[in-house]
């Protein structure tokens, strides 16, 4: 015979692997409403590739180490990242007036044309997803994607 807490423990973790099969299945929902806003046609870049490229069409002049910080990903990953951008075209590199050592990166023509093709889409994908939702919807929707997003960034504590 099972206790009233095992019955909520049960139920708790079915919703949970529904919350969780159901943000995959968004994901995944969006990807494709992606690829078919871009026409099928492939990306001219890896995703990381294009996080990083649109790090640097909101931050122009950012330093490898500005994207090290903000991502939380490592010097070597985002110095495979930026050498690919480099070498593709889509960013350019200046030396930082303040640090020798140290370059200034921006996107290109090129890179800004990507991006912009990129955001278009992805934002056509968005407003089909977000069709229905009032403001108050979004704004609620908004806080418990930060909440999630905020639990799996900060610090595990101590068990």
């Amino acid at each position: 015979m099972s206790t009233k807490s095992e019955k909520t423990t049960t139920a708790t973790g079915d919703l949970e692997d529904e919350v969780l099969e159901s943000l995959q299945a968004l994901v995944f929902s969006l990807k494709g409403q992606l690829r078919h806003s871009l026409g099928e046609q492939p990306l001219a870049l890896a995703p990381m590739e294009l996080r990083a490229l649109q790090f640097f069409v909101r931050h122009p002049g950012a330093s490898q180490r500005d994207l090290v910080q903000h991502s939380g990903r490592d010097k070597a990953q985002i110095a495979r990242l930026i050498k690919s951008l480099l070498d593709s075209g889509h960013l350019q590199a200046s030396p930082d007036p303040e640090d020798r050592r140290s370059q200034r990166l921006s996107p290109t023509p090129s890179g800004l044309a990507l991006h912009g093709q990129l955001h278009q889409a992805r934002r056509q994908a968005l407003a089909r997803s977000l069709t229905g939702l009032d403001a108050g919807e979004l704004g609620q929707l908004l806080g418990l994607l930060k909440r999630l997003r905020s639990n799996l960034v900060a610090p595990t504590p101590p068990a």
